[in-house]
């Protein structure tokens, strides 16, 4: 019919569990922080106190406008499920009158009647019709809401009538005795599989989306079998009259990584299966990210371990990543989600007036206990805890100990159902998640035509700055050869051969294997005593030296965007280190010349008397070039003055 509208009940029920989701999140979120508000005189003092009046003011306001808006989306969600079950009574009731009207009394087939009709009048005699939505007669086998005619043999009206269906209404009106099997028709109409209703991070079609009314058959051919794939609805053809496609809501596509986690989680839940046993939520996102960044991250990287903590506080969950080389240093090629941080950014927050220089966590050998170390200082500032830990090694006995209310796993291996060596809209490179302003807006000012000068500038700049200010050590001596090798090389214009950049990476491969032993354990060490310790600057030479010979080793990929991004990113960690410093270049002058006047023909003996021959000496002192000279002025004038 040109003015018919297909809708589906049970899309109305999904949207209708959406509002039931985003009304608890609502007020979970609306839940005042009640004991960090009780805390905060004896936090801050009572030179804080207008402070805390305006905090309880705007968290009461903050909680009546969350209980509203939470009481909104469950009015909505009741709304749409009376909507689908009036939808589904005024289908029954429309086929209960066809049936009424094309059936005849009695139960089966009608019985053959002697033909009585005069010459052109239609016989009494033949079977039964069936009615013209595909349903079975009222007294079939398959009762009044049997399998349509075009359905697939999987198809959910065949499995299970709409009391085995999750979250089902009651429709609270007596249908009669064929109700249950003509709701078990409307269910088989909707085409939804319990998996996909279900599936995290998407969202229903709207009442105007081209599915079948429940209980018909759909337009477009059989449906599909139950659990067979996605809901593929929105492939039918709307029929004539139906709303526009940009009429419906949005449908939200899961990140790669939130539907990493969602299988994780149901993954976690499958062995045991036991009723009310509930999956830790946090270990798992912690879990999962660590495990796709082991797939991501090269293995080969001698002692290179890596963490991961989530924390919860009233602002919400925080994601925390780190590894055990230098400031939580990250590879290139890694892509991290956007919710991710890392705890070496927040070093100015959490010095506060101590006037401290750096975390006191660089050099630890554990990556978790950086995270320990890292939530014990963010809990005192932001009211959080640590809720879950992993890490790529082993976990210290004394950490477990310390925080045994904390979902902990070690010896996390790599997990490949999300790859984070692709960029996606929902991740960001090393350089987007820990880079200053100022880079950023660095690497967006270079054009693409000084890309390849830019990050040789970068590099040969990072090699003269540690080559002066950190002590090298034997362990350098090696990787620092080979460096001014290929950028004096560079330089000239010449061709590298591959040689040289293999040498490189052997010698930067023995670099990391010298940093293992000199990385601290800090075993014996009670978490929150750690203290900021000068024996670490041996290694963190090390470290500058390694951040030099990944700049070098840049060099060797294709010109591109992220290839500046990443020497950025890798320069940074030299020049942004709250403990470099920079050591200016020496001042070079050139050696005393004596001049001598030559020798005259009067002084050999000979005739006439000549001057003698006098030349200025060639000043090569002087500040060096770009240096800042102080600008000349005359002394002051004192004539006159007593």
């Amino acid at each position: 019919m040109a003015d018919s509208v297909e809708i589906d009940p049970e899309v109305l029920r999904e949207l209708a569990r959406q509002h039931d989701r985003v009304a608890d999140d609502t007020d979970e979120w609306a839940n005042q922080p009640v004991d960090w508000l009780r805390e905060f005189p004896d936090s801050y003092g009572h030179i804080a106190d207008p402070v805390h009046k305006a905090l309880k003011s705007y968290y009461n306001a903050r909680e009546n406008a969350g209980r509203a808006l939470a009481r909104e989306h469950r009015d909505t969600a009741a709304k749409l499920r009376q909507a689908a079950n009036d939808f589904e009574w005024a289908d029954h009731q429309g086929r209960s009158r066809i049936r009424s009207f094309d059936d005849t009394p009695g139960s089966g087939a009608v019985p053959p009647q002697p033909s009585t009709a005069g010459p052109g009048m239609p016989s009494a005699s033949g079977p039964q019709l069936t009615p013209t939505n595909g349903a079975a007669p009222a007294d079939s086998p398959s009762g009044a809401g049997g399998t349509p005619a075009d359905a697939a043999p999987g198809a959910p009206g065949n499995a299970a009538t709409a009391s085995d269906q999750p979250d089902a209404p009651d429709t609270g009106v007596d249908t009669g005795a064929g109700a249950g099997t003509d709701a078990a028709a409307a269910s088989a109409g909707a085409g939804t599989s319990p998996g996909t209703a279900g599936a995290p991070g998407t969202t229903g079609t709207g009442p105007g989306s081209p599915g079948a009314t429940a209980g018909a058959v759909p337009p477009s051919g059989p449906l599909p079998p139950s659990g067979g794939g996605p809901d593929d609805r929105g492939s039918t053809q709307p029929p004539s009259g139906a709303s526009a496609a940009g009429d419906l809501p949005p449908v939200p596509v899961p990140t790669p990584f939130a539907a990493a986690v969602a299988k994780a989680k149901d993954e976690d839940a499958e062995p045991a299966y036991v009723v009310g046993d509930a999956v830790d939520n946090d270990l798992v996102l912690a879990r999962t990210l660590l495990g796709a960044v082991l797939a991501a991250v090269d293995s080969s990287v001698l002692g290179l371990h890596w963490a991961v903590a989530v924390m919860r506080g009233p602002a919400g969950a925080g994601v925390f990543i780190t590894s055990n080389e230098g400031r939580g240093w990250f590879p290139a090629g890694l892509y991290l989600p956007l919710e991710v941080s890392s705890p070496w950014i927040w070093d100015e927050l959490l010095a506060g007036d101590s006037g401290d220089a750096g975390s006191p966590w660089e050099g630890v050998s554990d990556p978790a206990r950086v995270l320990v170390e890292f939530g014990l200082a963010w809990g005192r500032k932001a009211g959080a805890n640590l809720r879950a830990l992993v890490s790529s090694g082993p976990i210290d006995n004394g950490v477990r100990q310390r925080f045994a209310d904390v979902a902990m796993q070690d010896m996390v291996g790599p997990s490949y159902d999300v790859d984070l060596r692709a960029f996606t809209p929902d991740t960001a490179d090393r350089l987007g998640l820990t880079g200053s302003p100022e880079a950023l807006e660095h690497v967006a000012s270079v054009p693409d035509s000084q890309i390849r000068a830019r990050c040789e500038e970068l590099a040969a700049g990072a090699h003269a700055l540690v080559g002066r200010s950190a002590p090298g050590g034997p362990e350098a001596a090696e990787s620092r050869g080979v460096r001014d090798r290929i950028l004096s090389a560079r330089q000239a214009g010449r061709e590298i051969p591959r040689e040289w950049w293999q040498e490189l990476r052997d010698a930067d491969d023995l670099l990391a294997a010298s940093m293992l032993p000199r990385r601290v354990d800090v075993g014996r060490v009670e978490p929150g005593e750690l203290r900021v310790d000068d024996e670490v600057s041996a290694l963190r030479s090390m470290v500058f030296e390694r951040r030099c010979n990944e700049l070098v080793l840049l060099l060797d990929d294709e010109e591109s965007r992220q290839q500046l991004r990443d020497a950025v990113y890798a320069h940074e960690q030299i020049v942004k280190h709250p403990r470099f410093v920079e050591v200016p270049a020496a001042v070079s002058t050139a050696d005393d010349q004596a001049v001598r006047p030559s020798v005259t023909g009067a002084q050999a003996g000979g005739p006439g008397v000549t001057a003698p021959s006098v030349t200025a000496p060639s000043v090569t002192a002087g500040p060096p070039p770009g240096a800042v000279v102080a600008p000349d002025s005359a002394p002051p004038d004192t004539a006159g003055r007593s």
